[in-house]
């Protein structure tokens, strides 16, 4: 049975600076921290005439590693969507992070899978819909009810591979222990517009290691998310300078960080 979830405790409350690719304009916009209580939930939302591309959440800790139960991107009665990072059961604490674009002619929509079984690395998969093959994946999220999830990807999950996102599918993925996961993809249209994924190299192991990848000159980064096949995961935020960074939790192994890349 799926638990009723938290009212959101935060509203919209600062954004990194702006990277401009060849007509694509994208800024990231975070949340505060949400409470610490189970399934409470942080939201923030792009503004003016910009559109939600990707969405992503991050536990800063000090403790509860690996609590965190993901993100989703939530679309209200009268279209106003948002990005929501949940709180796991134990955590201190999450913020969500959204990735919000300007282009020409961009538009976008977003889809949500049916929950995954409850097998470590069982999948939630989602696609969107459509035979216009001017629309790709510009994000793809992981979120759950039971803490234990390994993450999202889009497809293939190959981090040697950079892989084309027309009409892709986003991947989330259960961990060992956990009761089920949903994936969210993002999938967006502009004039000319393509995309693609780039993977990090994998982190070192332990608390809090880091992953990062970047997209090369003149693309720009839409999504940011992180994946490891350990279950405590952190999460994963963008800098300023446009880096995707992924956090490791408590699972002393490794994780990847995640990049859509996209021009027009």
């Amino acid at each position: 049975m799926v638990k009723i979830v938290a009212l959101a405790v935060s509203v919209l409350l600062v954004s990194l600076g702006h990277e401009i690719s060849a007509g694509l304009n994208c800024v990231t916009r975070w949340s505060k921290l949400s409470h610490t209580r189970d399934d409470a939930q942080a939201r923030v939302t792009c503004q003016g005439n910009e559109k939600m591309t990707g969405c992503s959440s991050y536990q800063p800790g000090p403790g509860g590693h690996g609590t965190r139960d993901g993100e989703f991107i939530h679309v209200s009665s009268t279209g106003r969507v948002s990005c929501a990072a949940r709180n796991g059961k134990e955590g201190t604490g999450v913020r969500a992070y959204a990735r919000c674009c300007t282009a020409d002619g961009l538009t976008c929509g977003y889809a949500d899978g049916a929950r995954s079984g409850r097998q470590y690395n069982d999948s939630s998969t989602v696609s969107f819909s459509t035979s216009d093959d001017s629309t790709f994946m510009t994000g793809c999220s992981a979120s759950t009810f039971w803490r234990n999830l390994n993450g999202a990807s889009p497809n293939p999950i190959n981090a040697s591979i950079e892989v084309d996102t027309r009409n892709g599918q986003c991947v989330a993925l259960n961990g060992r222990g956990g009761l089920g996961v949903y994936a969210h993809g993002v999938y967006c249209s502009a004039p000319n517009l393509t995309c693609k994924t780039k993977w990090s190299e994998k982190s070192q192991g332990g608390v809090g290691a880091v992953a990062t990848v970047t997209c090369e000159e003149e693309w720009t980064l839409t999504g940011c998310n992180a994946y490891t096949p350990y279950k405590e995961n952190d999460g994963s935020y963008v800098l300023s300078c446009g880096d995707c960074v992924a956090v490791n939790g408590g699972n002393e192994q490794y994780i990847y960080a995640i990049a859509i890349c996209c021009r027009t």
